[in-house]
């Protein structure tokens, strides 16, 4: 029988934010399959695992290249989904550890998609995303009443940005520091300079909270950099 592939949520950085479920099926598995975008960097995800984890598991690591290349980014999952249907036909459960929640911009559900449509079973485990976590830190609410809401992948050009500022109340900017200074002029034209708050590596010992957009500039900003910007003020 084969094995099950899990798609596990370990939250934005503190280990203590991983759910209860995550941990048992992360200690349950006979494999963590952990996501990394170079073969010599540290996987986060497998750091926060490892701080919930009583017992150490078998690592399958998996290359994934951050690439505007979709040919060279294919590549990578075609090898990634090799590697985890070699363990599922020998009948071992693999859990794909990944930040914040599989479901929200991560790479975990390309592969959750293609495992899922040859046969297998699957299963996610939803995880606090980053800006749940970042509107928890700050005190503020992501939403209330009728307020509507956008979560926008700013590490891309997204060019309809002040088209969104313009129509929802609350906007989430994920893993901004790429365009952040094409995001400061937007903001600055349409007068949100002062309604943003901008939130670096949520969670983790090094966490950066900067409600002057100009200063944030002046600081080396982590890949993952959140920016909340809201109407009605962000204090």
């Amino acid at each position: 029988m084969a094995g099950k592939l899990y798609g596990v949520g370990v939250g934005p950085g503190d280990p203590e934010l991983v759910t209860l479920k995550a941990k048992r099926i992360l200690e349950k598995a006979d494999y963590i399959a952990m996501p990394k975008t170079a073969s010599d960097k540290d996987s986060v995800a497998l750091s926060i695992a490892e701080e919930v984890l009583d017992t150490k598991k078998p690592i399958l690591e998996l290359l994934f290249f951050m690439s505007f290349d979709s040919e060279v980014v294919k590549a990578g999952w075609r090898d990634s989904i090799s590697k985890i249907k070699e363990k599922l036909d020998k009948g071992k459960d693999v859990a794909f550890i990944t930040l914040g929640d599989p479901t929200v911009y991560s790479t975990y559900m390309y592969i959750h998609k293609e495992i899922k449509n040859q046969g297998y079973d699957t299963e996610i485990v939803p995880g606090i995303t980053s800006f749940c976590a970042v509107t928890a830190k700050l005190g503020i609410s992501l939403a209330e009443n009728r307020e509507s809401v956008a979560v926008i992948p700013s590490a891309y050009e997204c060019k309809n940005i002040e088209t969104i500022l313009d129509n929802c109340d609350n906007v989430v900017m994920m893993k901004v520091s790429r365009n952040l200074p094409k995001i400061k002029e937007k903001l600055k034209e349409i007068g949100l300079m002062d309604k943003a708050v901008l939130v670096s590596k949520c969670g983790f010992p090094d966490e950066i909270i900067q409600y002057d957009i100009e200063k944030a500039m002046e600081k080396e900003l982590s890949y993952f950099t959140t920016m909340i910007v809201k109407r009605k003020g962000v204090k």
